[in-house]
């Protein structure tokens, strides 16, 4: 492939240096290849089934809360439940950025816990995998997880802005997944998608005076837009 028109375009970015240079080239040369370039935007809504799973609370000067506790999503109130994701194909592999915002409810509170929610959500910041095989897209996925818990146990509140700069948004754990999903093509490069997803998650979160533990394991059915650029 020429490289004289990709001259032009390192120049424009300054004066790097030798190793600097080159790795520019080389992504612009990756960009370029005609075979690389198929960037993929999809997003969904859905449903989520949890597991029933301990959620444990640790409180300064009182003893633990220990719960089998029972969890729902409640996809639309207050808050939505949803995904997206972009993704960039080469053939029949991906490497992708995935977003969910997932919702746990605690359905099972004991008498001290008056709520107990992570509504705003569970949010999986994932970097993904895929391959296409026979028509399915098969996918896994690992990354960060940031929470945004609401509770009231043993009448004291914790819903505060203390998390990373001063936002609601804690770094409360991490989050593995698997996906399968399968498109049917609507228009020119849109695409109706049909996605299921099973997510597993550690989550270390703040409540007043202490911290909730738990693990989310759950299986997500979602429904969407995939858009491409073709072929």
């Amino acid at each position: 492939m020429p490289t004289a028109p990709l001259l032009p375009t390192a120049s424009r970015r300054g004066s790097p240096s030798a190793s600097g240079l080159g790795f520019v080239l080389l992504a612009l040369l990756t960009i370029s290849t005609p075979a690389a370039a198929q960037w993929r935007l999809e997003g969904w809504f859905g449903q989520a089934a949890n597991l029933g799973t301990p959620l444990t609370l640790e409180q300064e000067g009182e003893p633990d809360i220990r719960i089998d506790a029972d969890w729902s999503t409640r996809p639309w109130r207050p808050t939505w439940y949803y995904a997206t994701r972009v993704s960039k194909w080469s053939g029949n592999t991906a490497w992708a950025f995935e977003y969910m915002h997932h919702k746990l409810y605690l359905d099972n509170p004991p008498p001290e816990v008056i709520r107990f929610r992570i509504t705003n959500g569970v949010n999986m910041l994932l970097v993904q995998r895929h391959w296409r095989v026979r028509g399915w897209e098969l996918g896994v996925g690992a990354g960060p997880t940031l929470a945004v818990p609401v509770s009231t146990v043993r009448r004291k509140s914790y819903g505060q802005s203390e998390g990373i700069f001063g936002s609601r948004y804690n770094l409360s754990g991490a989050t593995v997944m698997g996906t399968v999903s399968r498109r049917i093509r609507l228009l020119p490069h849109t695409y109706g998608t049909g996605a299921i997803k099973l997510t597993l998650t550690h989550l270390d979160v703040p409540i007043a005076d202490g911290r909730g533990k738990l693990n989310n394991v759950a299986l997500h059915f979602q429904y969407g837009l995939s858009l491409d650029g073709g072929r």
